[in-house]
């Protein structure tokens, strides 16, 4: 009988599920006694995270620029980047907010005031965004699938990463045009560049940084890698790959020249989340093109003999030739 109803008890009284507890990208230490059930997303690429982990569903509202998957576009929007409503973020009864470094920290203090729990998401590197996933998995009770996310993710990085030599084609990353904005070390444009065999011209440079014609110019990098989309105009025109390959002020530039400037969509190269693998295989592609074509210049010389120069292949024909000439007069 006692066996019968401790049996009973545990059906009827199922034992709390263990607390989670993890330390996020601002240091701080965040604990949850319960799978959270609704979540709030303050950032494009923690929407896709979500959505990559399969709790979409569990998603009650987005920021005004989440727009991937497509299926965000039915969600509560409750700001923008950096002007997030809590009014809004209250009425939806989140239990779990993700913010970014984009959120002011007044935002996250002020969310937390009314009782919410925050975790704040700021990868820099691709390891970063590698280790976010598993984070963001632990606390929202998909840790499985994270380990698989992050499994196929690093797999195909793996696959396409090089390293930089010493004839490793020079790649500037342009994020705007209006000032020239490039992407520097610390940002994970650098990373993937230099992940994927290339090497950044503007790695001396932290983060993300204005420069001038003079020092672009200067630099002049084998590859330009424009951040593609959000540039366009209603024409559907690309005004930044434009600029570059229609301003007679990049003219002399050798990536212009060599028709080796090439626009990816920027949501793919600039946001941490999932895609960073699809940005990885299209700056891989781009080098390796490059590095191809490289090979294919190269002079061709057969093992045991010594390329000669054009103009002395010439003289001995000349000579040959009056020798000719001479033996026919005797």
């Amino acid at each position: 009988m006692t066996l019968l109803a401790m049996t009973v008890m545990l059906v009827l009284c199922p034992m709390p599920v263990s607390a989670i507890t993890v330390t996020d990208d601002a240091g701080t230490t965040i604990t949850l006694n319960t799978t959270p059930e609704r979540i709030v997303s303050l950032s494009p690429s923690n929407t896709e995270n979500l959505a990559a982990l399969g709790l979409l569903d569990k998603v009650v509202g987005v920021t005004d620029v989440c727009d991937y998957p497509p299926e965000v576009k039915n969600k509560t929007r409750v700001g923008g980047y950096s002007a997030i409503s809590i009014e809004k973020v209250a009425a939806v009864k989140p239990d779990l907010v993700i913010a970014s470094d984009k959120t002011p920290k007044e935002t996250v203090s002020r969310i937390k005031e009314i009782g919410v729990p925050v975790i704040v998401i700021a990868p820099k590197n691709v390891d970063h965004v590698i280790r976010d996933i598993g984070m963001i998995g632990r606390i929202t009770g998909t840790e499985t699938r994270a380990e698989d996310l992050v499994a196929n993710i690093t797999r195909r990085i793996a696959k396409v990463s090089a390293v930089p030599g010493s004839n490793s084609p020079t790649v500037a990353h342009v994020v705007y045009y209006k000032p020239l904005t490039v992407s520097g070390n610390t940002t994970m444009q650098n990373d993937i560049i230099s992940r994927t065999g290339g090497t950044n011209v503007f790695a001396g440079r932290n983060g993300w940084r204005t420069v001038s014609l003079e020092e672009f110019l200067l630099a002049n990098p084998d590859i330009i890698i424009v951040s593609g989309g959000g540039g366009m105009d209603s024409s559907g025109r690309d005004v930044i790959l434009d600029d570059f390959m229609t301003n007679s002020q990049y003219a002399s530039l050798s990536a212009v020249k060599n028709h080796h400037v090439y626009a990816i969509n920027a949501d793919i190269i600039s946001r941490p989340g999932p895609r960073i693998a699809d940005a990885a295989e299209e700056v891989s592609r781009i080098i390796s093109a490059i590095e191809e074509d490289r090979v294919a210049q190269q002079p061709v010389t057969v093992p045991g003999t010594t390329a000669k120069t054009p103009g002395f292949s010439a003289i001995i024909a000349v000579l040959g030739f009056i020798a000719v000439v001479i033996a026919i007069k005797k």
